[in-house]
This record gives C-alpha cells, structure tokens and sequence, in this order.
C-alpha cells in the first residue's frame, strides 16, 4: 500500500480502480490533463453540481463563505489514470496471488467455495452459483454504497483515521463476523 502511495500519489483502491476501467468503457470518458482551479472556483463548480443532481433549493444559502476569508492556493485537480495504469495494479494483484499460491504449493483452481460449512450449507450444484452470484452483486452494491471497498477503508481509511472508513470497517467486519456466526448456525 506505501509502495503504491509514494508512486502514484494516490490511494489503493481496488473497487475505484474497477470503477474507473468500467466507466472508461461505458462512457468513453477521455483523458483531461490536470487542471489548476482557485478553492471558489472549485466551491463554485460544487455548487453547480449540487444544483444539477438535487436541484436549485438543495442548498442552503448560509454556506457562503466569510468575506474576510484570505485567498487560498490554487487546488490542483488531477485527471483520470490511463487505463493501462489499473490493468497492471489487476495484473500485479493476480500475478502476486498466483505467485504466492505457487510458492506454498497450494495453487487448486476451483469453481465455487471449498469450506464444508458452505457446502454441507448450499450444496455443489446451480445453488452454489445462486449464492455465489448473488453475493457478489451484494458486496458490489455495499462497495458502491458505502463509497470504497476493504481494501480502500479497511487498509487506506483506517490507517488515516478517517471516521467514514472507520465507520465502514467497523460494518462490514461486524457483518461478516454475524454472518459466520448465522451460517454456522445453520
């Protein structure tokens, strides 16, 4: 997670890095070049947004900022990786599994879950996919929902004390550690 701090600059975010290659795909975003905008044009840019998504009165008009504030610097926006950028983060995350897998003499493909209790649970037939399927759109639509994924929270948001990422860690550990405890019931 250093490593990839210090040569990119930006957070290890798996479900982000997903997020921006599916999004290249889909809306065939092209590459902006960085851009240097003044913090009341950033807030100004915000609030046109805001208005755009949510409509004219979702903003209260007390948000204005005091007239005596200084000047800020100018914030520095960067654009959108290139996509060959995430392909190799994905390629590094498989190669280092695959080699890691290797290296202990434990490399078994398989199609579903290997652990008796998710067996003896769901069976090994189209249940196993059902289940398998559906759990994988759940963690999907938690990762959207809750803006990161264990990775980006539990490793990036937790060592920087951010209380969103906190919060999150904090759910989806409980979570699963509740739902271990409902399937072992079962």
């Amino acid at each position: 997670m250093l490593l990839h701090w210090f040569t990119t600059g930006r957070m290890m975010a798996v479900s982000g890095r997903f997020t921006a290659l599916i999004n290249r795909v889909r809306y065939r975003d092209q590459d902006e070049p960085d851009q240097e905008m003044a913090a009341d044009d950033l807030v100004a840019a915000i609030r046109a947004m805001t208005a755009d998504t949510f409509g004219g009165g979702a903003e209260p008009s007390d948000l204005e900022p005091p007239a005596a504030a200084p000047p800020a610097a100018p914030i520095t926006l960067s654009g959108p990786q290139a996509p060959w950028l995430h392909i190799v983060f994905f390629g590094g995350l498989l190669l280092g599994g695959l080699a890691s897998a290797v290296a202990w003499g434990t490399f078994a493909p398989a199609w579903g879950l290997s652990g008796e209790g998710f067996t003896r649970t769901f069976g090994d037939g189209p249940a196993t996919a059902a289940v398998l399927l559906g759990g994988g759109m759940l963690t999907g639509f938690g990762t959207r929902m809750a803006g990161g994924c264990t990775s980006g929270h539990g490793l990036c948001g937790v060592s920087r004390l951010q209380p969103g990422s906190l919060l999150a860690t904090a759910a989806f550990f409980g979570a699963g550690i509740l739902f271990s405890f409902a399937l072992e019931a079962l």
